[in-house]
C-alpha cells in the first residue's frame, strides 16, 4: 500500500451492513464490503490544520501590513504638520520683515519731509514759522534770506543761468 503522506495512514473501515441492519445480522455477500475512512480523516485533518496555518498567517500579515500603512500615515501626518509649521513661521517672519521695511521707510520718509522743512526755513516743531501765542513773528531772518536770495543791502537778487555766458 502506498501512500501519499511521509507517514503510514491508519486502516479504519467502516461497513454499511452495520448502519443497515440494526442487530448486525449476517447481510451476506454485501457485508464483506466496507469503506476505509482512515485516510479521509488523515486528509480532512490535515487540510484544517492548513487552513488553520494560512488563517493565522494570513491575519498576522494583515496586522503587519496595517500598522506599516497605520505608521505611514502619522508620519506622513507629522511632517505635514511640521511642513505647516514652518511656512507658517516663514510667513510670520515674512510679516514681520515687511513690518520693518514699512517702518523704516516711513522714518526716512518723515526724515526727508523734516529735512524738506528745514530746507525750506520752516522747523518741523514750529509749524508756519510764526507764534500764535505772541502774534510775534519767529523766523530767522537768515534763513528767509539764503531761502529769497536777498542780499544784505535789501536788493533782491536774480539769478539767471544766463550769468555766465559774458
Amino acid at each position: 500500500m502506498t501512500s501519499k503522506y511521509f507517514f503510514p495512514t491508519p486502516s479504519l473501515p467502516i461497513r454499511p451492513v452495520e448502519l443497515l441492519t440494526p442487530k448486525g445480522h449476517d447481510a451476506g455477500e454485501f457485508g464483506k464490503y466496507g469503506i476505509n475512512i482512515g485516510p479521509m480523516l488523515i486528509s480532512w485533518g490535515l487540510r484544517f490544520l492548513n487552513g488553520q496555518v494560512e488563517g493565522m498567517i494570513g491575519r498576522a500579515m494583515a496586522e503587519a501590513f496595517q500598522e506599516q500603512r497605520r505608521r505611514e500615515k502619522e508620519e506622513m501626518k507629522k511632517r505635514r504638520q511640521e511642513e505647516r509649521a514652518r511656512e507658517k513661521e516663514e510667513r510670520r517672519e515674512a510679516r514681520r520683515a515687511a513690518k520693518l521695511r514699512e517702518e523704516e521707510e516711513r522714518k526716512r520718509r518723515e526724515e526727508m519731509e523734516g529735512e524738506q522743512r528745514n530746507e525750506g526755513g520752516l522747523d518741523k516743531h514750529s509749524g508756519d514759522g510764526f507764534d500764535n501765542d505772541m502774534g510775534q513773528d519767529k523766523t530767522d531772518n537768515s534763513t528767509w534770506d539764503e531761502y529769497l536770495d536777498i542780499s544784505t543791502d535789501g536788493d533782491i537778487g536774480v539769478s539767471s543761468n544766463f550769468d555766465d555766458l559774458d
